[in-house]
């Protein structure tokens, strides 16, 4: 890592350095009832599967676009079925982002900023979405352990996110990844590998959306820096590794039809669960999966499809029907790269398992 690289990473830690200036959470408010967020402005959005609703947050209002909504940045929020988007990344010409969830407590604190470890634009991203927890009282995030199944060409692989931190000369650094994985053939693996240090600092925590990022190949264990573009169009890796997103190399991720499956895609363990996991206490679990066990029916092998801060954590699925995850809150940069908001939901009327309905939407600026 260049001296650069090691100085950006230095004064953009956030996560695993000393815990932010953020409010203490507080017991519960907006979880339970709108009136209890404080001076938030409450609206209802009608969402259903089968087109975009779209929402602006300063006065927030359902709005309608004019045009496409790829050219519009007259909107910060968009809703189809359960799928959020901000007006950022893939989903927008707009500078929008996200970051959740949050306690929704911090309602609670409408004069203090939100404080977070970075931003998430809407990408291309598919069964890593959900491979961390995070710890909002120390800004930091852990790994959840889980087991992926990646198939690549002709090959069946078993991988696990170890660690998210490393260290340059004593000092610790965040997006260096560490992994392990292991080639799957029937009821035997080869060897483990383990690779550490992958760089996903992204030049030590750019800002530039064509900063090259750590690209990792299975078969070889090779690492390879490459931008966005350069991604898509080379076929030799499998995994890119952004900050905090991990993507492959199949889909929208690139051109190399690689797919995954998360095997515990429904668990939502609890950060404190979460803390106590290790490469050691996992280990046997990663040694004892066979090709039977990362090819099971309910598994579905995708390569990257759109997704966004909200992607999979707005909402429960698991229940019939569906209920928003009203303990959360979610900070939000509008469509002008500038203006952040704190985005929370109240209840959703007519839901199916297609879309949420009505669904109430509670919004506040923040410092």
């Amino acid at each position: 890592m260049s001296t650069k690289t090691f100085l950006l990473s230095l004064a953009l830690l956030g996560c695993g350095s000393d815990p932010l200036s953020q409010p203490e959470p507080q017991p519960a408010g907006c979880e339970a009832t709108a009136e209890a967020c404080g001076d938030a402005t409450t609206i209802t959005v009608d969402v259903t599967a089968d087109r975009r609703t779209f929402v602006r947050l300063d006065a927030p209002a359902v709005v309608s676009v004019a045009g496409d909504p790829a050219d519009s940045r007259d909107w910060d929020l968009s809703f189809q079925g359960y799928h959020v988007a901000t007006n950022g990344g893939i989903s927008g010409p707009g500078f929008g982002s996200a970051f959740g969830p949050l306690p929704a407590s911090y309602f609670a604190f409408p004069d203090e900023p939100v404080e977070v470890p970075f931003l998430i634009e809407d990408r291309a991203e598919g069964a890593f979405l959900r491979w961390y927890a995070y710890d909002g009282s120390t800004h930091t995030i852990y790994s959840r352990h889980h087991v992926y199944g990646l198939r690549s060409g002709d090959a069946l692989y078993k991988l696990q996110i170890l660690g998210y931190y490393g260290e340059v000369a004593g000092a610790p650094v965040s997006a260096l990844y560490r992994v392990r994985y292991a080639r799957v053939n029937g009821t035997t693996s080869e060897p483990t590998s383990e690779v550490t240090d992958i760089d996903g600092t992204m030049d030590g925590g750019s800002t530039d959306p064509d900063a090259p990022s750590g690209c990792l190949a299975l078969a070889s264990g090779q690492t390879q820096l490459l931008s966005p573009a350069e991604a898509q169009q080379a076929t030799d890796w499998d995994l890119c590794f952004r900050r905090d997103a991990i993507g492959v190399n199949g889909e929208l991720g690139g051109p190399g039809g690689v797919s995954a499956a998360d095997l515990a895609p429904n668990t939502d363990e609890p950060v404190a669960d979460v803390k106590t996991l290790t490469a050691d206490n996992t280990q046997a679990e990663f040694d004892a999966l066979d090709e039977v066990a990362l090819s099971r029916d309910d598994l579905e092998y995708r390569g990257d499809h759109a997704s966004s801060a909200f992607t999979n954590k707005w909402a429960d699925l698991t229940t019939d029907p569906p209920t928003p995850q009203m303990s959360n809150a979610w900070l939000v940069v509008a469509a002008d790269g500038r203006t952040r908001y704190l985005v929370g939901f109240q209840a959703f009327e007519g839901a199916t398992l297609d879309a949420p309905g009505t669904l109430t939407l509670y919004v506040h600026r923040s410092p």
